[in-house]
């Protein structure tokens, strides 16, 4: 895309990024951001990976492959379906398929979370800090759309 870009424009696509960080919304926003224990989101991402397993992610493979669906899907290419795809193709075993996906779901949401550390106007809301307690997040959250005049007092 950055080449793209330079051969259309004449100029990088950093100095375009730049200028749009610098331009002011039209709108009225409030950008919130939660956030849990690191140890505790990777210990929850391990479960649900367990979960998918159990409620039949390899069945749903094997019948997506059986339908005729391979790798130059996009829809094949996603965090779960390429991992099982390598099981189903004798590239890997099952538990390296289930050890990967677990990790390459660990290492993308560290990359969510990079990114929205680089965003502007984000109010991160620590889940601990919290207690993990929806209500008192939920009530935090409408006390600063209220102080930001997003909501009315």
């Amino acid at each position: 895309r950055a080449l793209e870009y330079f051969k259309l424009t004449g100029r990088p696509i950093s100095e375009h990024n730049e200028k749009q960080r610098q331009k002011e919304s039209p709108y009225n926003f409030c950008y919130f951001v939660l956030n849990r224990d690191r140890a505790e989101l990777y210990r929850r991402i391990d479960l649900r990976v367990d979960q998918m397993m159990e409620q039949g992610l390899l069945k749903e493979v094997e019948a997506l492959k059986a339908m005729g669906y391979d790798r130059s899907y996009v829809s094949m290419q996603g965090l779960g379906y390429k991992e099982i795809l390598d099981y189903l193709d004798d590239k890997i075993t099952l538990e390296e398929a289930i050890y990967r996906i677990k990790r390459d779901t660990r290492h993308f949401a560290k990359r969510q979370l990079t990114w929205f550390r680089r965003e502007r106007d984000v109010t991160w809301l620590n889940k601990p800090d919290f207690e993990y307690d929806d209500t008192k997040i939920l009530t935090y959250m409408m006390d600063v759309l209220q102080a930001k005049g997003i909501l009315p007092a």
